[in-house]
């Protein structure tokens, strides 16, 4: 009897082991509480979705017109600068005290006039025909103020090229009645203009 023991203790080992063998692994511990911070914005959880192709193209075509637009827009104030110089010397050749009336000036202030002209639209295009992918904000704010300015400025503008032609008109007719009041709000209105299209720059250069 007791030489069977060591056979039955052999026997429950190696069935014992069997099990362990046969044993399927223990489950991996649920994962608990997963502390998964995003403070950088940098994980896969967190990355974007795809980006519209076309909505990226209107980004990439808005901010290509709009940076145009500054440059041209620095290059419209130097014209408009220009030509209130000449247009001072004109005014004072020919309805100022001591004026000389030689109308030297004359065709120069008529084709810098026309250049400013031409660079102010040409300006405003840009801005006008940029597509806008976002919509804009309420709120007044730093683009308000520049938009002010420039309607502002187109104003003037227009105003300008009115009074410069009836008083140009006015003078190759001969006709001398009110051309000094014409003269005079041309040149007032002038000056209103360079400064609204000054405000106009400056809010996006400062």
């Amino acid at each position: 009897m007791f030489a069977a023991i060591p056979t039955l203790l052999a026997v429950q080992f190696f069935l014992g082991a069997a099990d362990l063998r046969l044993a399927p692994d223990d489950p991996a511990p649920e994962e608990e509480g997963r502390i998964d911070f995003d403070l950088f914005g940098d994980t896969a959880a967190s990355q974007k979705g795809p980006i519209d192709p076309a909505l990226d193209r209107q980004v990439q075509a808005r901010r290509s017109m709009l940076q145009t637009h500054q440059i041209l827009g620095l290059g419209t104030l130097g014209l408009m600068a220009g030509n209130a110089v000449v247009g001072q010397l004109n005014y004072s050749d020919l309805y100022g005290r001591g004026g000389a009336r030689t109308g030297d000036f004359l065709l120069l202030h008529r084709i810098s006039s026309y250049a400013t002209a031409g660079a102010f639209l040409t300006t405003a295009a840009f801005a006008l025909f940029a597509p806008t992918p976002y919509e804009r904000s309420g709120g007044f704010d730093t683009g308000t103020l520049h938009r002010i300015a420039v309607i502002g400025a187109s104003a003037g503008l227009v105003t300008q090229v009115v009074l410069g032609f009836v008083a140009a008109r006015s003078a190759d007719a001969g006709n001398s009645r009110n051309l000094v009041t014409y003269a005079t709000v041309h040149q007032a209105v002038g000056y209103t203009t360079l400064g609204l299209m000054s405000v106009a720059a400056s809010v996006w250069l400062f």
